[in-house]
């Protein structure tokens, strides 16, 4: 399976982290490292350390976990 490249998009309603992929309408995330609604995208990064694999959330911001894990390489701006 190959990596997705994804970008962060922000903290979701559920003080998730969520990540856009850059080729589709994709969003993975994280269940387990919660953060604040005005967390920026240096200090979620900082603090997560290097990300390898995201859960599916769905094709929209704000969706449930569908469940699987898959390889991404983070993009950064």
């Amino acid at each position: 399976m190959s990596e997705e490249k994804v970008r962060f998009e922000g903290i979701d309603d559920f003080n998730r982290p969520v990540f856009k992929s850059v080729n589709n309408r994709n969003r993975y995330g994280l269940t387990d490292e919660l953060f604040s609604h005005g967390a920026k995208e240096k200090y979620v990064l900082r603090c997560l350390g290097r990300i390898e694999n995201l859960t599916f959330f769905g094709k929209r911001f704000n969706c449930e976990p569908t469940g699987g894990t898959y390889p991404v390489e983070v993009q950064t701006p």
